[in-house]
């Protein structure tokens, strides 16, 4: 099998799936992964034999497309705040939109020390993980109700020798002697009347209980997450939270009686963030 031929069977078993932009994206993402850093020149002749040992590699994950893996699941990996964190099966994948996030916190914490940080719905650790390497001497607790996602937070903090607390627990039943400084979270957003403009690969494959709240009640996770910044979290403490686009003035409707609130839209220029302070 020759580039050409990879790229003509991935456009034609993957039209139903993906447009030809992203086609386009997870060829190359095959190139980075299976070639290394010599890809540019390994693909310049497009009628070049892809090496016996190479295509198997490739077959393999472009039949793994085909299902609707995510690319980050066939690798194992996905990349955040320059991290190469592991994902798979039963956790959610970092999005590019919530290394602005963590961007928005270390821009207001960078220089402090000792910091105690919640990070609840915590995932496969990224928002910890990447925490935790520009915050010094920092204390991060993540929570998530998974156990599934939790394992692979284990596995990544162990990478990174990050050293974080890790605690399996339902956001709406968690307490704490600690008193944070931060809370930091990307809760579940997505509403059901959503799920019809959600790529095919996300609905099939990621976990639901990550991604989505019910119509009738989508701010139940930033309601519970607003009586913890209340009663588990410092005087001075600031909350950051991802949230859901369409949901800006409920949001702020909600929080704006007590809190100081802060809005900042994504790099598509789509609100997505919101900072909350307590008044003093």
């Amino acid at each position: 099998m020759s580039i050409q031929e990879f790229e003509n069977k991935c456009f034609r078993e993957l039209d139903f799936l993906y447009s030809n932009q992203e086609i386009t994206s997870l060829c190359k993402y095959a190139y980075q992964e299976y070639f290394g850093d010599n890809w540019p020149s390994e693909i310049l002749d497009k009628r070049r034999e892809i090496r016996s040992d190479k295509q198997k590699l490739f077959e393999n994950y472009l039949n793994q497309l085909t299902l609707g893996n995510p690319y980050q699941y066939i690798f194992g990996y996905t990349e955040f705040y320059g991290l190469r964190l592991k994902v798979g099966e039963g956790v959610l994948i970092p999005r590019p939109e919530t290394e602005q996030l963590v961007d928005w916190v270390l821009e207001d914490f960078a220089t402090l020390k000792n910091l105690r940080v919640l990070d609840a719905c915590c995932g496969s650790g990224a928002i910890s993980i990447a925490l935790s390497k520009h915050l010094e001497s920092v204390h991060i607790t993540g929570v998530d109700i998974s156990e599934q996602a939790l394992n692979y937070a284990v596995e990544n903090d162990r990478i990174y020798q990050s050293n974080l607390q890790w605690i399996k627990q339902d956001l709406f039943d968690f307490s704490s002697e600690v008193k944070f400084d931060i809370i930091v979270s990307n809760p579940p957003y997505v509403r059901d009347l959503e799920k019809k403009e959600m790529h095919l690969n996300v609905l099939g494959k990621e976990p639901h209980t990550a991604l989505f709240v019910s119509d009738k009640d989508p701010l139940i996770f930033y309601e519970r997450l607003r009586y913890i910044f209340n009663k588990h979290t410092q005087d001075h403490a600031v909350m950051y939270l991802e949230c859901n686009q369409n949901l800006k003035q409920d949001l702020i409707e909600l929080y704006s009686p007590e809190f100081i609130v802060e809005s900042r839209d994504d790099f598509r220029m789509n609100f997505r963030m919101l900072k909350l302070s307590k008044k003093q």
